[in-house]
């Protein structure tokens, strides 16, 4: 299948879809610093570097997909969040006015979590209403890099759309992973001094590891008022386009906490702190080595790293298109198959309630705590999110739920004995409210429906409302067979805390 890319900035997103075996026949980006290094990495697409508010339709040739980012600065919690009103902003509706020339059979969107906030909801609602009027099926959901193999934390929205006049179906991956790659895993390897820079104009870069180059310049006061340091045993922070705001090599202690709004180097220690190089970034964002950037100033290589989407992400959206799509490329039922296998090879088995009764004959978990305000809540336990059926959503929306029930059978990855938060994940809106597992037994649906099996056994939750944890639904995805996902309460908090893409 024949893909346009727009936004293509040094072609992450591309990447992903050439390896899932996409045709990406021509790609669109304006920014002259960007212009070799793709050119060097994707010498079968035909580069148009137009300003994208110039291009007509004739330009852009017919295609089967677009896929492409709209410029984030707009919609960032790190920004101004001017959205609409900011000319990056208005970039997005020549994404959809290109889209509505060329009908393609599918789109791709990706941009960052800040444009699902309340206060863009007019301009997210316009575009939809456009993209929808166009003649497309839309659904989004919101994912975690983390998820997929790649060693960072990068929440980020997918739009995908699909031509309201075809029969196929998009399906979100599932999670690849229930065990993070770690910091050690994706650059421990790396062991040779990497040169630096500041913002003078390179004469050589490093020579021992291509893009090895790591930017000196000084560390603002925003910079300093919150830890930049994650050990090896962790997950990255998000990569980030600008070269000031990259996080710090996890060789150096974490930052020592002077008050809410200062932190400093661990003193004795300083000589260690020093930001990730490009390659180190670009090995965090998945990039094969053999992916050269080419810059004159290294900021510039930071932001080709920090701007793309990191390729192995890429690679999994683009096998479940391929899949969505699996009759042009004329794919048996056996390759079909396989694909899916390969592409779920992580997914957690089910266990049957029954079995987990012979384990816990009783309760599975008591958690006999009063939670009267926020700072009672401990970030340290775990939330599980799962799916609400459309029969019981209003006792949920009203925050009246009591009690929930599983399917027959539960993931073998969650840990019973950890159960503690719980929130209901309404399907075509997301998550919002924040309960407490007060018990989880082994039971049945008898016990309130008397007309149900009495050993149709399944997980119980007795929980309590404690707070909305997000202001607006969030539509995170449910990564673990689109049902469940089981994070911590900490990584969801994060979601709401302001991070510095800028």
């Amino acid at each position: 299948m024949r893909i346009v890319s727009l936004f293509a900035g040094c072609g992450g997103l591309d990447w992903g879809f050439e390896h899932a075996g996409f045709d990406v026949v021509w790609a669109n980006e304006n920014d002259p610093t960007i212009h070799e290094t793709y050119r060097l990495n994707h010498p079968k697409t035909t580069l148009n570097i137009q300003d994208i508010r110039t291009l007509t339709g004739a330009d852009v040739p017919d295609c089967d997909g677009i896929i492409g980012g709209p410029p984030c600065q707009a919609w960032s919690e790190g920004g101004k969040q001017r959205g609409i009103e900011d000319p990056r902003g208005q970039l997005f509706l020549d994404y959809i006015r290109i889209v509505k020339k060329k009908k393609p059979k599918f789109f791709l969107i990706e941009n960052v979590q800040g444009i699902l906030q309340d206060k863009h909801k007019d301009s997210l609602a316009m575009f939809m209403s456009s993209l929808e009027e166009a003649g497309y099926n839309i659904t989004y959901e919101l994912l975690n890099a983390a998820d997929y193999k790649i060693p960072q934390d990068r929440f980020r929205v997918f739009f995908i759309g699909i031509r309201k006049d075809l029969n196929n179906e998009y399906i979100f991956p599932d999670a690849a992973t229930v065990i993070p790659i770690t910091l050690k895993q994706a650059i421990g390897d790396i062991v040779e001094q990497p040169c630096f820079f500041g913002d003078e104009k390179m004469q050589q870069g490093n020579q021992l590891r291509k893009n090895h180059d790591v930017y000196i310049g000084a560390f603002d006061a925003k910079y300093m008022a919150r830890n930049r340091v994650r050990g090896w045993d962790d997950v990255s922070f998000t990569m980030q386009a600008q070269a000031r705001n990259a996080p710090l090599h996890p060789q150096a202690p974490k930052m020592t906490f002077v008050n809410s709004n200062l932190r400093q180097f661990a003193k004795g220690y300083e000589h260690l702190y020093r930001r990730l190089s490009v390659r180190e970034c670009a090995r965090i964002q998945t990039f094969p080595d053999n992916f050269h950037f080419i810059y004159d100033h290294v900021t510039d290589g930071y932001k080709m790293v920090g701007n793309a989407v990191p390729p192995r992400l890429s690679w999994f959206l683009a096998v479940q298109m391929k899949l969505a799509f699996a009759e042009e490329f004329n794919m048996s039922d056996k390759e079909r198959k396989d694909m899916q296998k390969a592409n779920t090879a992580s997914v957690p088995k089910r266990v049957v309630a029954t079995k987990i009764k012979e384990e816990y004959p009783q309760n599975i978990v008591m958690n006999k705590v009063q939670i009267a305000d926020v700072s009672d809540l401990d970030l340290t336990k775990n939330v599980l999110i799962s799916l609400v059926k459309l029969d019981n959503i209003e006792h949920y929306i009203r925050q009246e739920a009591r009690i929930y029930y599983t399917g027959k059978h539960f993931p073998s990855t969650v840990a019973l004995n950890n159960l503690y938060y719980f929130m209901p994940h309404i399907k075509g809106k997301g998550v919002k409210d924040l309960y407490l597992i007060k018990i989880a037994r082994v039971g049945s649906k008898h016990e309130v429906h008397p007309e149900c099996d009495e050993n149709d056994f399944r997980l119980v939750f007795e929980i309590e409302y404690i707070k909305e944890l997000f202001s607006e639904y969030r539509p995170i995805h449910l990564n673990i067979w689109h049902t469940f996902t089981d994070t911590t309460l900490d990584k969801l908090v994060k979601m709401n805390e302001m991070d510095d893409e800028i």
